[in-house]
C-alpha cells in the first residue's frame, strides 16, 4: 500500500469500525474483534478508490481529472436532514399501510438531475432509496428513473429539495 493511500485507509477503516461498534452494540472482545478485522477488511479492498476521479499522465503519474470537496459540516446538517425524511417517509408509508382502503398510487418519475460527476449522483440515488416509499430504479448519465408509492411522493422527487440539499453537501451548490 502506498502512503498515498495510507490515509485514505485508515479513514475508511475508523468509519467502518465506528459504524460496527455503534450498530452491533456490543463491546466484548469477540464483537470489537470482528469489528476490527471487517473494518480492516473494507479498508483494504477499498484502498483503490483513492485512484477515482484519476487517470494516469505520459509519465505514470496519477493527475486528478475532477476534484471535489466535502464540506464536513455540511454533510453532517445533510445527513441530519436525510434522517428527518427517512422518519417522515417511514410515519407516511406506515399510515397508508395502516389505512383501510390502502390509498397507494404508484407511480414511475424520470428526470435529469443537475449534479455533477459520479459522487453527487450516487449520493443522491442512495438517498431516495434510503426514504421509504421511493426507489432509484435506473441512473443513466444524468436521467434518474424512480419509482414512488404514491404520487405525491413523486411530486416531492420534482421538487428537487433532495437533490438540492446533496448538492450543498458535497460542495457543488
Amino acid at each position: 500500500m502506498s502512503r498515498g493511500q495510507l490515509r485514505p485507509s485508515a479513514i475508511i477503516f475508523l468509519i467502518s469500525l465506528g459504524f460496527w461498534l455503534v450498530f452491533s452494540g456490543q463491546l466484548d472482545a469477540l464483537h470489537v474483534g470482528a469489528g476490527v478485522f471487517s473494518a480492516a477488511l473494507v479498508a483494504v479492498l477499498a484502498r483503490d478508490l483513492a485512484g477515482i476521479g484519476s487517470r494516469l499522465d505520459a509519465r505514470g503519474r496519477r493527475v486528478a481529472v475532477f476534484t471535489f470537496s466535502v464540506h464536513w459540516g455540511r454533510f453532517a446538517v445533510y445527513l441530519v436532514w436525510l434522517l428527518g425524511q427517512v422518519i417522515v417517509a417511514n410515519l407516511q408509508v406506515a399510515l397508508i399501510v395502516l389505512h383501510p382502503r390502502l390509498p397507494i398510487s404508484p407511480t414511475v418519475v424520470r428526470f435529469r438531475t443537475h449534479l455533477p460527476g459520479d459522487l453527487g449522483r450516487t449520493t443522491f440515488g442512495n438517498s431516495i432509496t434510503l426514504t421509504p416509499g421511493t426507489i432509484t430504479l435506473d441512473v443513466e448519465d444524468d436521467q434518474f428513473v424512480v419509482h414512488a408509492l404514491t404520487r405525491a411522493g413523486a411530486e416531492q422527487m420534482l421538487t428537487r429539495a433532495m437533490e438540492l440539499q446533496v448538492a450543498r453537501a458535497l460542495g457543488s451548490a
